[in-house]
């Protein structure tokens, strides 16, 4: 591995006006290609691999000018991975690493050139496995030393994965990995297995008295009559206070606009006191729904909000001027959890001020109450701050500059070229989204990632110290310790806690924080510190059989750290540098008089509510149930700290939907988080959860009720990290439709979540949950989401969700016409791909496939680049033939109607399952090249296990 530069040469390539580094990259075509995870015959340990873990990918460059290409080796193509390189398997190639996932392939002395037309490949080892096309970042390019010229490889600079991906052919990371993959075949069972869990008499699901999330109670007399509402208008809505304008133009975009003809009213009446069940908190309500009217009373503004919310939740859009049916009820409603939370990760990823503010409508819609608003982290810096602009004139831009006093070094994907769109939020842009959250009973917390994930915080105040400023220094220049964090940087991530330079840099963003809560006329409730992953991971025991690596703890060579604990010896800063920064940072806090102070589980690891002077201190608890979780939480639960339940492996939503290599995100706690998943996660019984899902391996779990009270939640809150998400339409399509899965077990308890019981054990073997009351309950949720939910999302909020890729089986050779005639020929698959309702979303293409094709001598195979339209081809080279008729194809369907208030599984409904080839309608279309056979897909109430 070589780190030095090279020095420059002579330009060979004489007469040429285009920079150096665009000359190659525009001639050079990338693609990689997934070889093995396990029994690759690699000596993982003697790559010095954590754990002995690794993997292989083959990188394929071409060239494809017509001359031959040298330049005395002056060029570097540099790229992000996730996952360290440990050797490049070529004489021609080595690697080197800069810093987080920046890595640089050069060629070496043995290089030479690029020959005309041709291809250069070889093996690269990497860290641990990969299961996830998405875990190849975009966005390779050349830099070529004569001129510092920066160009990027054209087929990378793309969101299409398959660009320069070959579609993965296994998801199995290990040989003991038992997960189970979701071909179209195994998502038909899973499907499937869902249906039939429930009782019989729910095939009709009757959504129209349901809401999400669910209330505590609703009461639907004998006789009660349905009625159509054309718009609605409040009376008394100067009752909502602060939250009246929020209300109102929910309203506005959610329903359509009253006349003085045809608007229905809305009553809100604010009263003393509540039925006694439903007493108790400032968000409860009781609404009563009638043909004459509604009304909505509640103690507090926030109960009235609320109320109005779950109207809207009853109304269904998709029957548009011809009114919208209701039905007579009355409804009483409470939440289950204080703290009902979202957390977007603006820091990795850049959200616009747009995509935050339909967040939060949504959140508003759904009686979400707290936005986790990260700001900050190792790859950027997304406040402006007053007085402090290298925060964002370096922080929040990303490029390669290896000087780092322009921007921070490109990361992530991102390229070598900062973003002509400013990637941080001015002082009115956050007074904006504060005021908007104020009026839809958000509150926002930001987080300000410290001591570690800082890197961009640290590195722009290096800009300044070396512009002469040094007074908000947040690293010690004398310090030499040598450290590898979690994501791969060094000690550059972490604030220095020695500094009094650092604890001004604290002081002075919070008082800038303070004053634009003010501006929006508002207080601080909440501060997110953050103190997670201040370490060296060198100091695991995965690396314990690799004496010569550095293994220090961070600070232990810095002097201000080694004078402060010569001054103090009751601390140990090497060890505990998040609990003495979280203490350092906590008076601050109560100076300046915030309420509360919230961080990641870790940033408070040994410590208990006494040592800090704040009023509030909560946790954000993020142990995977199969890493001891339960314990964990009964240990919290003794501290004092306010637990919120933020666990990986069912509320983290930057993991993928369902095991499948072209699924987004990361798996380092679970392979699938689906929207089944998370909507049957019990939070205040985590033991139950051994029963209803597996491990990230996909074993099942043995856990057994700790001999200890329940633990006392205080709230829940789901989180989608943006290292793989980089565009808006990702972020959303991320976090739409799971979010709401979140609402509902954040606000209501099922009947199927069983109570905390000590010395129960739980396995997948077990019997102790109601499986079929939480198949019927999911069969409702699923039924609204699909039926009403998602058009309010996405035709009224204009938010992209998810749309699930259906199941499918091929059963025989017999054909019926399914809604109206599709036809299909004989050959090797079908595709098929899911469509909203109004034709604007589509899942991911997937294929179901035969495993000989009748029609070729061997087995057909598709165009691994293009996996889903390109032709199919036989393995001996021919192609297929097709049959000389096409008869109909019948499909069966799970999915319900989006016309009324009714999901069925009578043959004829709505499907919305389309062929790749023809264009959106109402009814599935499934065309195939495959062998002649009934398809039957199911995408089991539009939402099922798939979501």
């Amino acid at each position: 591995m070589l780190i030095e530069p090279i020095a420059d040469d002579q330009d060979t390539n004489g007469g040429v006006t285009t920079p150096y580094a665009a000359v190659l990259a525009n001639n050079l075509r990338l693609s990689i290609r997934m070889d093995a995870n396990f029994n690759h015959g690699i000596d993982c340990a003697a790559h010095k691999a954590d754990s002995s873990l690794c993997f292989v990918q083959t990188f394929t460059l071409r060239y494809t000018d017509t001359q031959d290409y040298s330049s005395n080796n002056n060029f570097r193509i540099y790229f992000s991975s996730i996952h360290r390189v440990l050797h490049v398997d070529s004489s021609e190639f080595e690697y080197g690493h800069v810093m987080g996932d920046l890595t640089y392939l050069q060629p070496t002395p043995s290089f030479q050139g690029f020959k005309a037309e041709a291809e250069i490949s070889f093996p690269i080892i990497f860290e641990y496995w990969s299961v996830q096309e998405t875990d190849k970042m975009p966005r390779f390019f050349v830099v070529d030393m004569r001129d510092d010229s920066t160009a990027v490889i054209p087929n990378t600079d793309t969101e299409e994965m398959h660009e320069f991906v070959i579609p993965y052919t296994s998801s199995m990371k290990t040989e003991g990995d038992e997960n189970v993959p979701m071909t179209v075949e195994n998502r038909w069972v899973r499907n499937e297995k869902i249906l039939e869990e429930g009782t019989a008499d729910v095939v009709d699901v009757d959504t129209s008295t349901r809401i999400i999330p669910t209330p505590f109670r609703v009461e639907v007399e004998d006789g009660a009559k349905t009625f159509d509402v054309f718009g609605l208008s409040l009376i008394d809505a100067n009752l909502l206070g602060k939250l009246q304008s929020g209300a109102e133009e929910l309203i506005g975009k959610i329903t359509l606009k009253a006349t003085s003809t045809t608007e229905y009213s809305v009553q809100l009446v604010m009263v003393s006191a509540l039925p006694e069940d439903i007493a108790g908190s400032d968000e409860s309500y009781k609404m009563e729904v009638r043909e004459q009217g509604t009304t909505i009373t509640a103690t507090h503004a926030a109960g009235l909000f609320y109320g109005v919310m779950s109207f809207i939740g009853l109304l269904d859009i998709s029957h548009g001027r011809e009114g919208m049916p209701i039905t007579e009820m009355t409804i009483y409603d409470k939440p289950r959890f204080e703290k009902r939370g979202h957390h977007i990760d603006s820091a990795r990823h850049f959200r616009t001020k747009e995509t935050v503010l339909q967040t939060i409508d949504a959140m508003a819609l759904y009686k979400l109450n707290n936005l986790h608003f990260l700001l900050s982290n190792d790859e950027g810096w997304r406040l402006e701050i007053p007085g402090l602009e290298e925060l964002t004139t370096v922080g929040s831009r990303r490029c390669f500059d290896m000087s780092e006093m322009n921007c921070i070094l490109t990361q992530l994907g991102s390229g070598p070229d900062p973003s002509e769109v400013p990637q941080f939020y001015s002082v009115a842009d956050f007074v904006e989204i504060l005021k908007y959250a104020e009026a839809r009973n958000v509150k926002i917390a930001p987080e300000f990632s410290m001591p570690g994930h800082a890197r961009a915080a640290v590195v722009s105040m290096e800009a300044r110290a070396k512009n002469g400023d040094d007074s908000y220094r947040l690293m010690d220049p004398e310090d030499e310790t040598e450290l590898l964090t979690v994501q791969f940087y060094d000690r550059s991530s972490i604030i220095n806690p020695c500094l009094d330079s650092s604890v001004k840099f604290v002081v002075k963003l919070v008082d800038e924080v303070v004053k634009m809560y003010a501006e929006a006329q508002l207080g601080v409730d909440v501060w997110q510190f953050g103190g997670d992953e201040a370490k060296n991971i060198l100091l695991g025991g995965g690396f314990s059989n690799y004496d010569d690596l550095p293994k220090e703890p961070p600070f232990s060579k810095s002097p201000a750290c080694i004078k402060k604990m010569q001054e103090d010896p009751t601390i140990s800063i090497h060890t505990d540098a998040a609990n003495y920064w979280a203490l350092k940072v906590n008076q601050i806090l109560a100076q300046k008089g915030i309420r509360e102070m919230v961080a990641w589980e870790d940033g408070f690891n040994g410590m208990t509510k006494e040592e800090f002077e704040i009023a509030e201190v909560s946790m954000n608890f993020s142990t995977t149930l199969f890493w001891g979780a339960t314990d964990l939480l009964v240990e919290a639960s003794k501290t004092g700290f306010g637990v919120i339940m933020a666990n990986p492996d069912y509320l983290y939503f930057d993991f993928p939907y369902e095991v499948h290599p072209e699924e987004r995100g990361y798996y380092w706690g679970t392979r699938e988080n689906s929207v089944y998943k998370v909507f049957s996660f019990a939070p205040e019984n985590l033991p139950q959860n051994a029963e209803t899902s597996v491990d990230r391996d996909g074993n099942a779990m043995d856990v057994t009720t700790p001999d200890w009270p329940a633990p006392i939640i205080k709230g829940m809150q789901a989180q989608t990290w943006s290292e793989t998400v980089r565009t808006e339409i990702q972020h959303q399509e991320m976090v739409f439709p799971r979010v709401l899965a979140v609402a509902e077990r954040a606000w209501h308890r099922g009947s199927w979540e069983l109570d905390w019981t000590p010395n129960q054990n739980y396995q997948r073997t077990t019997n102790h949950v109601p499986k079929d009351q939480l198949a019927a309950d999911f069969k409702g949720f699923s039924s609204v989401l699909g039926c009403r939910e998602v058009r309010k999302v996405s035709e009224r909020l204009g938010i992209t969700y998810r749309v699930p890729p259906p199941g499918a089986m091929i059963e025989g050779a017999n054909w019926f016409e399914y809604s109206s005639a599709a036809t299909i020929g004989e050959g090797k698959h079908v595709s098929l791909k899911s469509v909203s309702a109004n034709g604007g979303l589509e899942s991911r293409v997937v294929t179901i496939d035969q495993e000989e094709c009748s029609s070729c001598q061997g087995v057909c195979e598709s165009n691994p680049l293009k996996p889903f339209n390109t032709p199919q081809v036989c393995s001996d080279g021919s192609t297929p033939q097709s049959p000389p008729t096409s008869p109909p194809v019948s499909l069966s369907t799970n999915q319900p109607t989006e016309n009324d208030n009714t999901s069925s599984e009578e043959e004829g409904s709505d499907s919305n399952l389309e062929s790749a080839s023809d264009p959106p309608s109402p009814a599935s279309v499934v065309t195939t090249t495959g062998v002649v056979g009934t398809v039957v897909a199911a995408t089991a109430f539009f939402f099922l296990l798939s979501m």
